[in-house]
């Protein structure tokens, strides 16, 4: 098994918390994407302000750090909640600011009807030279589901 980190883009704290559990079940750090602007805690609204990113293209800038050597993680778990039926542009703006060639990728997403099948080809779309695992519906997770699912 190499080495891992979790990485998770979470507006009300839902995937963030799966995040959390996914860590102390696989003893590996949690990096939250953190985004310069703040979306609306309505969540008609930020309905509303993701469909504006997605229609214009627009990638949120990050405040996030970086990951500190990130070349030397060899498995990505990343989760995020379903926008559109696919991950936020904010996911968007994180992949595309590193390289995932040789990695693999574990996607989970939370959401309340969709699964992750278009933000797990868009993530195969980024990150060519990566190894994008099918990514999995994470509303609740449990031990058991955790090992089916990454096996790493």
């Amino acid at each position: 098994m190499g080495k891992t980190i979790i990485v998770c883009f979470s507006k009300s704290g839902h995937t963030k918390k799966i995040a959390e559990q996914i860590s102390q079940e696989i003893n590996a750090p949690v990096h939250e994407i953190i985004t310069e602007k703040k979306y609306p805690n309505n969540y008609l609204k930020t309905i509303l302000e993701s469909r504006k990113e997605f229609k214009s293209g627009e990638r949120p800038v990050l405040i996030s750090k970086p990951i500190e050597n990130f070349d030397s993680y060899e498995n990505v778990v990343i989760g995020f909640p379903i926008w559109f039926f696919t991950c936020p542009m904010a996911v968007v703006s994180f992949l595309e600011g590193y390289d995932f060639s040789g990695k693999n990728i574990y996607p989970f997403c939370t959401s309340g009807g969709s699964n992750c099948e278009k933000a797990t080809a868009k993530i195969r779309e980024i990150c060519k030279g990566a190894k994008v695992f099918d990514g999995i519906k994470a509303n609740t997770i449990d031990k058991n589901k955790i090992s089916e699912w990454l096996k790493i």
